[in-house]
Parts: structure tokens; sequence; C-alpha cells
């Protein structure tokens, strides 16, 4: 039976039921405020006509708003870099030697010049830090030392159960006060992959996260977390106790790394996503430059785990400053909270919004109710079942073959990206660099390779582009091992070159990574992808610690090899510049053949 409500009435009921009070006046259909703009092709065409983005465009969608909205969520990365590379000062080696038993420490540390007493010395290593030589009697010794007759080579060499640490540079570290170098040398390793493992778990667990309460509420839980946990850390009074307390604080950061990405996505044009994208490493980056002074004059690491964490404290305005993303409120069916946003957002933007009701009608349309909608079934079935489906949408990514060549090859770039840029920050000790200055230099180096990369990326294309900057990457990591150790500097600009390549290739797999694949499974593609590079993440302090003790170019010729493989299997993906984006995986597969 037909309805015999006329559509304005239907529009008034449609009104009520959001919660928004009826409105006087003549009612507008949405098309009467739709702009009539093309799609853009370059994106893909991922929002229709009179969807959410029509509503957005008439609050403004690229204003003071969004700037504002822009550079606060993004601040937060400012903090994460630091934490994320905070390990390389937590966790510095100071110059050390065995503490020999028998000989006095004050004597040791009073005059570095009685090692030769003790310690074994080759011209490769320098004196030993793992080995003594057994003096049976001091003074015996030191008599002989002074009168130049002291004989070593018939000593007997011991291993080392406690060490003397330098106190010049670093006043305390993890190394110092836990003992982390010799047989436990693959702890100080642990201190940067507990860190990198707790990302990994945080970053699968903040997005369905946020996907269910919203964004602002586990922005908000998440930062106030990570800011409890990194304070806490600071009195550590153990090594699995802090390792614990690094993985937690680790999983609470992934939320601002990946929540207020999402976030600001979602509150921009579609124009202007790439650039956004593209300047979360240049915050991210900004971050690891600013580390280095604060370091500088924090040589404790309890206390400049103190002074970052307190510094992220600056994050708890997030309460009165940060805005739930409206899209995310339309595709909950939140509209009345959405709708109230839209005309903060107006209001910045000093726009004029249509009629209340006019809003409703292009927040909700068809692709909104698409989303409520599979919302509400993958809610319903429970946990245990949206974890099955979760799964069974990332088989799809490999279950036919040109989907599976895409994303096998991207994984692989993933996790070669995500290796070489940790693994190049922190090899300056396997170089002898100086530490502040080597990661102040990686930091700054990711500045320019961010403006840089966008203009290339949009004129040459995103295959070409990966494939000149992974060979770039391959080159300079490749060209330390014929550099000698000596030739300090050199090294040192050759790290940070290649530190320079290999963020623009990081940065560029977000973007490469979401035009490969077809908008059904793109988050999980992209999701699954970032799952891949903190594996690397987590295995590469063991490289540079490990095979750098065996040679010190060791880990810059892995990452240099992987690197070069990375380029030749991006030869296999097609190029995505310019080009619609895939909506299902049959079109995909359609493409290629």
């Amino acid at each position: 039976m037909e309805d015999p409500k006329s559509p304005n009435e239907k529009e008034k009921d449609r009104l009520k039921e959001a919660g928004l009070p009826e409105e006087k006046g003549p009612l507008y259909s949405k098309e009467d405020y739709m702009i009539k703009v093309p799609l853009d092709e370059k994106h893909g065409g991922q929002d229709e006509p009179g969807g959410f983005d029509e509503a957005l465009e008439l609050a403004g969608s690229w204003d003071r708003y969004q700037k504002w909205v822009f550079f606060i969520a993004y601040a937060s990365q400012i903090f994460c870099g630091m934490h994320a590379v905070s390990a390389a000062f937590l966790g510095a080696t100071p110059e050390h030697w065995c503490r020999v038993p028998g000989l006095p420490e004050e004597t040791v540390e009073d005059s570095k010049l009685l090692r030769n007493l003790t310690i074994p010395w080759s011209p490769d290593e320098g004196y030993s830090k793992c080995e003594y030589y057994d003096i049976k009697d001091y003074n015996q010794t030191l008599g002989e030392f002074k009168q130049n007759r002291l004989n070593v080579s018939d000593r007997e060499i011991h291993r080392c159960s406690s060490w003397v640490f330098d106190d010049t540079e670093f006043q305390s570290t993890l190394v110092s006060d836990f003992s982390l170098v010799c047989g436990k040398l693959w702890l100080k390793a642990a201190v940067q992959a507990s860190y990198m493992s707790g990302l990994l778990i945080g970053s699968l667990a903040m997005g369905q996260l946020s996907d269910r309460f919203g964004r602002r509420t586990i922005t908000l839980i998440s930062t106030f977390s990570a800011i409890a946990v990194g304070i806490i850390a600071s009195f550590a009074n153990s090594f699995p106790f802090f390792l614990l307390l690094r993985f937690i604080l680790a999983f609470a950061n992934a939320g601002p790394m990946v929540i207020c990405f999402v976030l600001v996505m979602e509150l921009v044009k579609p124009g202007v996503r790439t650039f956004t994208g593209m300047m979360y490493a240049f915050f991210f980056g900004s971050g690891i430059t600013i580390l280095p002074g604060i370091a500088y004059f924090i040589r404790d690491w309890r206390h400049l785990q103190l002074a970052i964490s307190l510094l992220n404290g600056i994050l708890m305005s997030y309460y009165w400053i940060l805005p739930e993303s409206p899209r995310w409120l339309a595709s909950q069916g939140r509209t009345a909270e959405a709708l109230t946003i839209l005309k903060t957002i107006a209001k910045v933007n000093r726009r004029t919004l249509p009629p209340d009701h006019t809003m409703v009608t292009l927040m909700t349309g068809s692709n909104i109710k698409l989303k409520v909608g599979e919302d509400t079934e993958k809610q319903g079935g429970g946990i245990c079942s949206g974890v099955i489906k979760m799964f069974s949408r990332q088989i799809d990514l490999i279950r036919t073959p040109v989907m599976r060549r895409r994303c096998i090859i991207g994984f692989y770039i993933w996790f070669v990206s995500a290796s070489a840029y940790y693994g190049l920050i922190f090899s300056g000790g396997n170089i002898r660099a100086n530490l502040f200055l080597m990661i102040f230099v990686s930091g700054i180096v990711e500045i320019p390779s961010v403006f840089i990369s966008i203009f290339i990326m949009n004129r040459v294309g995103r295959r070409l582009t990966m494939i000149g900057l992974f060979m770039a990457t391959s080159a300079c990591c490749l060209l330390i091992l014929a550099v000698p150790k000596e030739h300090v500097y050199v090294n040192f600009c050759l790290v940070n070159l290649g530190k320079f390549f290999t963020t623009a290739v990081f940065a560029l797999c977000f973007l490469y990574t979401s035009e490969l694949v077809p908008t059904v499974v793109r988050n999980i593609a992209v999701g699954t992808s970032s799952m891949f590079a903190r594996v690397g993440c987590i295995i590469t302090p063991f490289v540079v610690e490990l095979l750098g003790e065996i040679h010190f170019a060791l880990p810059s010729t892995l990452f240099g090899i992987l690197s070069l493989i990375a380029a030749t299997f991006t030869l296999l993906l097609p190029e995505t510049n310019n080009k619609k984006l895939m909506e299902t995986i049959e079109e995909v597969e359609e493409m290629d053949k």
C-alpha cells in the first residue's frame, strides 16, 4: 500500500527521528544544495555526490577549522616520534671495561691508563669489553708496569662478570644500570623491539576500537594512558618491568599514531588527502629532530624518560580541543551530534549552512546508510564473529592471483622500508658517529624528503618513484661496505642520505598500497601491510646490534640488498597515479587480464 505522506512530511519525520527540532520555512531537497563538481578521478571518486562529502563541503572541507585540527591532531606525532627513537639515548652504550676482582675500583676510574694492566687490547677492536687478565697480585703487577717489565702474554684471560662504565658522556643509561653488554647485548635490542611489538599489537587494536567507540574517545584514553605509563617507566627498578612498561607505552601510543591520521583524513576533502597524508611524516620527523636537543641536556635515562612523558602531557589539552569525527558519528546514526560539529566547522570557516533537515538528508545519503548497515552486521555477530570476518577478509587479499601478487609484494615493500628506516636511525653506534648529531640529522632529512617526494610522485608516478627511491637507498647502504670505518663522516653522510630516501619510501607505502587494492579490502590491506612493517621494526634492533658486532657494515649491507630486491619486485606492480580506484576484487583481476 502506498504511503499517503508527502515527501515534505516524510522529511519532517526523518528530521524528528534524527533528534533535531522541526524547522520553519520551506523544505528543500538535497539536490538544491548539492555542489555540482565532477568526481575527483585522481582519488577514484570514493565519495558520491550527495554523500557526506557534500555536507562537509558546505561547511568547508579545507579551511580554518580543518587546518587547525590538522595541526593539533598531528602534534601528537611529534611525541610519538620522540618515544619511538628514545631508545637510542635511553639504551646508549657508554665506554666500558671489565671490573677486575682485586683491582681497586677508584684507581681504575681515576686513571684509565691502568687498563693496560688488566684488559686485553687489539688493533682492530681496541680494549676488550668482555675479557680481562687474571691478576694474582695487583701491587706486583703495578710495579712491573712502572718498570716496563710487564708481560701479559702468559696471563690467563677470564670473561667479565661486572663492568665499569664511563659516565663522561652519559650519567646513567639502561645499559650501565642493568649491564646490557657482552652476553646480555641482545637485551639492549629488546628495548626497541618491545616498543615495536607494542605498536604492532596496538595498531591492530586501536583501529578496531576507534571504529566502535569513536576517534576522540579512544585517542583521549590512549593519550592519557601513554602519559601515565611513560612517567611510571622512569621509575622502573628492574629491566623486565621496564620492557613491559615500554610495550604498554607503545600500545597506547598506537592510538594517536593511527587514529589522528584517520581523523584528519575524514575531515578534509579528497583533493588534499595526499598532502595531509604525507605530512604525517613531517611531524613524526620533527619529534626525532627535537629529541637530541632534550637528550643533550638530560644525560640520565630516568630523567630523560620522565621529561619526554611530561612534555607529552601537553596532549591532555585534547580533552578540550580535539573534536570527534562527524563522518564517524554520521556512520553510527548519531546525526544530531554530527550536525552540531558541522555547524561548528561552518562557524569557524565563516560559512552559512542550509537548513538542518537538508544537512541531515545529505549526511544520511546512500554511502553512509550502507556503512551503518555494514557496521551493524559486523557488530551483531559478536567479537568471535568479528575476528573470523577479519581473517576471512585477510584471506581475500591472497585468494586470487592478481591480488596475491600485489599484496605479497606490498607486504615485502612495507617490511623492507620500515626495517631500513629504523635500521639507519640506530646505526650511528656501528659507524662510530656522534649519537646526538646522528639522530638530529636523521630527523632533519625527513622534512625535505616528504615535500620532494610529493612533488616527484605526482609527476613521475608512484611506481617509478618507489623504484628510484629503493635503488637510491640500496646504493647508499651498499657503499658503506666500501668505506673504511675510520672515515666516520663519509659513512655518516651515506647513512643519512639513505635515510632521506627510505623516509620517502615509507611515506609512499601508505598511498601506493591504498591505490593498489580495491575499496572492499583497502583498510584491511593497509592494516596487514603495516603489521609486516612492524615485524621488520621488531627484528631490526637485533640486526643492528648483533650483526654490527661482527662487522660495522653488515646491517647496512643487508638493508641495501633487501632494498634492491624490493626495487625489482616493484617492477611487477602497476602505475596508479591519476587512475580510478578499483571498488571490487573482480575489477582488479579483470584489469590485469
